[in-house]
């Protein structure tokens, strides 16, 4: 990223590794590019990548002030869920990829 963009990684987050993972995140003015890349067999990023049959885009994360009216329309939809978690500064929902078409996440 820095060689393409001038981008320096500002932050790695250890938490993806329970998903299989490792990050760099990449601040761009006030929100951020994440890369992700498997770091142990079988992980659903790695699984996207390898139907791709290489590197590519995996997931949009969403930034959104009124939470609770997008939890609603998720299950007035029947979206699964893959992940959610409501804490004091913030709220995450990760939607199943094959229920959208993609995979989002919003906070």
């Amino acid at each position: 990223m820095h060689d393409l963009f001038g981008l320096e990684v500002g932050f790695r987050d250890p938490g993806v590794k329970t998903f299989g993972l490792e990050n760099a995140l990449f601040p761009v003015g006030n929100q951020f590019i994440e890369v992700v890349s498997p770091i142990q067999e079988n992980t659903a990023g790695g699984r996207y990548l390898d139907r791709r049959r290489g590197d590519g885009g995996y997931m949009v994360i969403c930034q959104c002030d009124q939470h609770a009216p997008r939890k609603a329309r998720v299950a007035e939809l029947g979206i699964r869920k893959v992940m959610e978690s409501d804490g004091h500064e913030y709220s995450v929902m990760q939607l199943h990829p094959r229920d959208t078409g993609g995979s989002f996440s919003g906070n």
